[in-house]
């Protein structure tokens, strides 16, 4: 039979697999594969659920396993078209990861970084200043970085603003993150107004900002953010444009927060992204008709 179909493209997922909670690496798996994009993982830590609002979790730190995968699959020749990483166990696995994407990284791969730190103008449990300092430097090397408000107020060192989040607020933190990106930021949870919610991203390359909004509904939804970076970077690794991007993974969060919604989940379990991927699949078909 003759092979009519284009090379699959690759990325490297280096997350923590927190067991229960719809995080990190169980999510992003799923998500890049649904967007027709290999994954491969490398796991910083394994802990028995996140640390939003659970308590007594346990943790095991992974940082001596994350070089020895690399250089084992360089020894293997792999090759990725993707870098994206999300959560960090600690400062250090930041040095650790620059090694990682040197030993990994070929001329063309993407680096995707989701400085996964903190919210609500606080830390996750664990997390302080050193933190921020170790995304900095990390961002600095991506091609693509994504956080949230409070991230973009850590990194960029403006001082973090609650809801609603003024064009002119937005505008102060992809200036201070400048310095710390490559071509595109994407800020998440931007409250334009009471009831809305979305994300704004610059290309810096083009000088020209998109976003993509919809309704806020009231809570906390946990693991949204890793949904939407892992969408996003499997997107740009595929080869769509960031418009198409941006909306395709926006309209996967947006309908996973409706449903979880709707269902009453408890909100640490995560959202229920499992029934919009029918969804987001056929959104992704349609970015990449005939491809």
């Amino acid at each position: 039979m003759e092979n009519k179909l284009p090379k699959l493209k690759r990325i490297v997922a280096v997350h923590d697999v927190s067991g229960f909670g719809k995080c990190s690496l169980t999510v992003a798996l799923p998500v890049v594969s649904a967007t027709g994009v290999e994954c491969a993982c490398i796991p910083t830590a394994l802990l028995s659920t996140h640390t939003g609002e659970f308590t007594g979790w346990t943790r095991c730190d992974l940082t001596d396993q994350m070089l020895p995968i690399a250089r084992h699959w360089a020894s293997c020749g792999i090759e990725f078209d993707g870098i994206y990483s999300g959560y960090l166990a600690s400062p250090e696995q930041a040095l650790v990861l620059e090694e990682v994407i040197g030993t990994l990284a070929g001329p063309d791969t993407l680096v995707i970084c989701d400085p996964a730190m903190a919210d609500n103008g606080v830390y996750y449990s664990g997390f302080d200043r050193a933190m921020a300092g170790a995304f900095r430097r990390l961002c600095a090397r991506a091609d693509v970085i994504t956080p949230n408000v409070t991230e973009a107020a850590l990194l960029s060192g403006v001082d973090y603003r609650p809801a609603p989040h003024p064009r002119d607020y937005i505008e102060r933190l992809f200036d201070g993150l400048d310095r710390h990106a490559g071509r595109y930021i994407a800020i998440t949870g931007v409250h334009p107004a009471e009831g809305v919610i979305g994300t704004v991203v610059r290309d810096r390359a083009l000088g020209v900002e998109r976003s993509a909004m919809s309704r806020a509904l009231p809570g906390m939804f946990y693991g949204t953010g890793d949904i939407f970076a892992s969408a996003l970077a499997a997107l740009l690794v595929r080869g769509a444009d960031i418009g198409g991007a941006l909306e395709a993974a926006s309209a996967l969060v947006r309908m996973s927060i409706e449903r979880t919604y709707v269902r009453n989940t408890p909100r640490p379990y995560g959202v229920d992204f499992e029934g919009a991927l029918p969804d987001y699949v056929r959104r992704v078909q349609e970015l990449f008709a005939g491809g």
